[in-house]
């Protein structure tokens, strides 16, 4: 069966569709093909075509119709949409070929989102926020089944399409892309890492208030920072790198603009203990942070802060902490208890790969995404 997946979101390497979806259908037999607007990319890589273009700055119209010009020749049986406007094109397509394709809208992402709203001013945001909303619904209707990335963000969909089939797929890690390392944690050294969107609300202000806080408590320590992202708008930026600024002079910083997926989980594998202090907010409380499984397959112990999403889906309580991620005094307690009582360290980090070989990896769930895939086809 000939699939392809569509993304107008993500990059053609992306960790979930090339690493893990993609990888897996074709080690089933699929032939697949990855459609990406984010790169100019045409290329076959391990058996998976990628037939990629730049297409942010073009209209909708356009960008639908080079989506359909992609996917033409390859006529595939199955298409898997990341966003709204992808399923449009997957619509165009199938109504050329009636009966011959099934569309399945893959959500990992809340839609409208903050990040698609926060270039409009507060007056226009509502209005923009409906209008979006609007097409979502629209553009739904023409899928035939969902992937869901995790509970909440299932739920109106699972409201307004309660007939359409479904599966649960999480964002489990294939093991064999983290190479596990035992830790060492040193008695005057500390080492840190802050990944992803670098803004307030993705925690870059709690963060940088832990190293504050952790200066004051022991001068002594020694703190290495890796920080992997990029910013989003220049407000982010310059907030941002005042905070950094303010705590530079006695923290050794370690800059890194996005990477490839396998040399990032490379590039931290040194990481001491994982933080990760994103803001209390609405979206942040009811979504599940992918890093947070990877983080357990490194073997390395959590805080995160406490959202419904992670309590949810995650027994983090062997291997870490939730915690409140403006109280910047209660999370240095933890990372000091953890240097001064290394057999807690140590066990915490032997449970949390213990959690991601029993419980939080791929294998435990890409059976059910191929069926699943397969039973959509007939």
């Amino acid at each position: 069966m000939n699939i392809s997946f569509l993304t107008s979101g993500h990059y053609p390497f992306d960790d979930r569709i090339y690493f893990h979806q993609a990888r897996t259908l074709s080690g089933a037999g699929h032939k697949v093909q990855i459609v990406s607007s984010k790169a100019e990319f045409k290329d076959e890589v391990e058996e998976i075509r990628l037939n990629c273009f730049i297409g942010d700055d073009l209209p909708k119209r356009d960008k639908i119709k080079r989506f359909v010009e992609c996917i033409e020749i390859f006529s595939p049986g199955i298409i898997i949409c990341s966003e709204p406007l992808t399923i449009l094109a997957a619509k165009k397509y199938s109504g050329k070929h009636p009966g011959k394709t099934r569309i399945i809208y893959d959500i990992t992402e809340w839609y409208p989102s903050k990040k698609n709203l926060v270039t409009f001013n507060p007056v226009l945001r509502f209005v923009v926020f409906l209008k979006l909303l609007i097409f979502n619904i629209f553009a739904t209707r023409f899928t035939d089944a969902f992937i869901f990335g995790e509970w909440y963000k299932s739920r109106p969909y699972r409201f307004l399409f309660p007939k359409k089939p479904h599966v649960y797929i999480t964002y489990y890690p294939d093991l064999k892309y983290i190479q596990h390392k035992e830790s060492i944690l040193e008695d005057d050294r500390l080492r840190l890492s802050y990944s992803g969107k670098i803004s307030l609300e993705k925690g870059l202000g709690n963060f940088i208030g832990v190293l504050k806080e952790l200066n004051n408590y022991d001068k002594n320590i020694k703190i290495e920072v890796k920080i992997t992202g990029w910013y989003e708008t220049p407000n982010d930026k310059q907030v941002c790198e005042e905070l950094i600024q303010s705590v530079k002079k006695n923290i050794a910083f370690s800059f890194y603009d996005r990477l490839p997926f396998l040399a990032f989980w490379e590039l931290i594998n040194d990481t001491d203990i994982f933080l990760d202090l994103r803001s209390d907010s609405l979206e942040n409380q009811h979504c599940l942070p992918i890093k947070l499984f990877y983080y357990a397959a490194l073997g390395r112990p959590v805080i995160f802060s406490d959202l419904k999403a992670i309590r949810r889906e995650v027994k983090t309580g062997n291997f870490g902490f939730l915690v409140k991620p403006d109280k910047p005094d209660r999370i240095v307690q933890i990372i000091s208890h953890y240097m001064q009582n290394k057999q807690d360290y140590y066990s915490h980090c032997r449970n949390a790969r213990r959690m991601a070989e029993e419980y939080y990896n791929w294998q435990k769930i890409s059976s059910g995404f191929i069926k699943f895939i397969e039973e959509c086809s007939s």
